[in-house]
């Protein structure tokens, strides 16, 4: 049976109502339909996070959500990457944005999180064309992933940085990923501080890195 928003809670206690005002300014700017597709499974993270994406989706009316249990999309499956649930992927109306977070984006990772939607929806500040022609000097497929804890500062800024790349440049994919919830992600790739990042599934890279650091890395795959 297809999963339904109404079968959650519509408020998430991560969004206190000051946050909720900040959050509403900014999507206020949403000048494009942008859709909230989320992977669930059967476990309390998976309801955390309907209800965290539930509240967000009521601050403004260019948003919507769809909520979609493993298998049900194959097409998400893939795009989002079920192997890591939750997941909830932003799409520009029906087209997938290859931006995409795994856990629920709290503390820190809200602001990635309201980042991403401004990208989808049009209402990002531009970006300067130096930094423009460093993104596109991107020219083959990449799959960033950054691993975070939710209350690091440099994990928030390095995904925002990672996801406008991704916005930018069809090439690229970003996924936040919450290392605590992730332990075989931990054991995988050493995980002993973040942020880490995992390029195509291989190369990792330890620490925070600018804009400008991380589209040389990315231009050199």
């Amino acid at each position: 049976m297809p999963l339904q928003p109404e079968n959650y809670p519509a408020k998430s206690p991560l969004i206190a109502p000051e946050l909720e005002g900040q959050l509403k300014t900014l999507l206020d700017k949403l000048s494009a339909p942008v859709t909230l597709v989320c992977l669930l499974g059967e476990d309390g993270k998976s309801a955390e996070l309907a209800a965290f994406v539930n509240h967000i989706a009521g601050l403004s009316p260019q948003l919507s959500r769809r909520f979609l249990a493993p298998g049900e999309d194959p097409a998400a499956d893939g795009a989002l990457d079920a192997s890591l649930l939750p997941a909830t992927g932003v799409y520009a109306g029906e087209a997938f944005g290859r931006m995409v977070f795994h856990g629920v984006p709290g503390g820190k990772e809200i602001t990635g999180f309201a980042a991403a939607l401004l990208n989808a929806g049009n209402a990002a500040k531009p970006l300067d064309k130096p930094t423009l022609k460093d993104i596109a000097k991107i020219k083959r497929p990449v799959d960033i992933r950054v691993c975070v804890s939710l209350a690091c500062h440099h994990c928030a800024q390095l995904v925002m940085n990672a996801q406008r790349a991704a916005w930018e440049n069809p090439l690229v994919t970003a996924h936040m990923i919450d290392a605590n919830l992730y332990p075989e992600l931990v054991e995988r790739y050493q995980i002993q501080r973040v942020p880490l990042t995992v390029l195509n599934g291989e190369k990792t890279i330890p620490g925070g890195k600018t804009m400008a650091e991380l589209t040389t890395l990315l231009a050199r795959l």
